[in-house]
């Protein structure tokens, strides 16, 4: 694994990217005009709350497309512990430095750093996560209700809750950002917490499509080495 500041890995096709579905709508944004620069193979999202089940699809993925691919990336943070143990085929595999998506939406791990040692206790919602009804409410709504009934699901989703104190909509600009918008503010309105905006930065994403794969971004895994949890924790250290 690569470490040095100055290391590069300039992007060689064919490439894959596999990627947390969450991240569909900026990606696919992004790619725009370049569909035929690489493949990218979403995976379901929400998988952090089930991270046991996530290794074992992500190396399916990367197993198939070390066939044929020259660079293989991946398009997830550590995500509660989803890609540790993770192998990289004999070309090698590179991962972003995130912990989870959030850095990815604000453009670099430092601005995510920043935001969240100025304002901690931040829940952050995206259109990814608000077009699926996984954001607070629609999980109630979608998951929560069905099975517990509306008073248990209330208390439930208020209990999960509880020690976040705002809700920070990332607005990259991408799709209908008004009704995106009103979403966000319907969770902080029936959770009674804060809301507040933030304006998003597709860098990263940018730079998980077409590179370049610099060592201040993204972990470079060497051929046949298992991805760790250490890796993220020194970023943090």
């Amino acid at each position: 694994m690569f470490k040095g500041e100055d290391t590069v890995v300039e992007p060689q096709s064919p490439r894959v990217i596999i990627a947390c579905g969450a991240l569909r709508p900026e990606l696919e944004h992004l790619r725009q005009g370049h569909e035929q620069e690489g493949l990218t193979v979403y995976l379901p999202q929400n998988m952090h709350r089930s991270p046991h089940l996530l290794p074992e699809m992500i190396q399916e993925q990367v197993d198939k497309a070390a066939s044929f691919a020259s660079t293989i990336i991946l398009g997830y943070g550590l995500c509660s512990n989803g890609i540790v143990g993770v192998m990289a085929p004999g070309q090698g595999l590179l991962i972003t430095r995130s912990h989870d998506c959030v850095a990815l939406y604000l453009g670099s791990l430092e601005r995510y750093r920043q935001i969240s040692r100025d304002q901690p206790g931040t829940y952050y919602l995206t259109r990814g996560w608000i077009d699926e009804g996984k954001d607070p409410l629609g999980i109630m709504e979608n998951e929560y209700i069905p099975r517990l009934g509306r008073a248990w699901a209330e208390w439930g989703a208020r209990e999960e809750l509880k020690h976040y104190t705002r809700f920070m909509f990332i607005n990259t600009g991408v799709g209908n950002i008004r009704s995106l918008r009103e979403r966000a503010m319907e969770n902080a309105r029936f959770f009674n917490k804060e809301y507040q905006e933030v304006d998003g930065d597709l860098t990263y994403l940018q730079r998980i499509l077409f590179g370049p794969y610099d060592s201040e971004y993204f972990f470079l895994v060497q051929p046949f080495e298992r991805v760790q949890q250490r890796w993220f924790l020194l970023e943090t250290a």
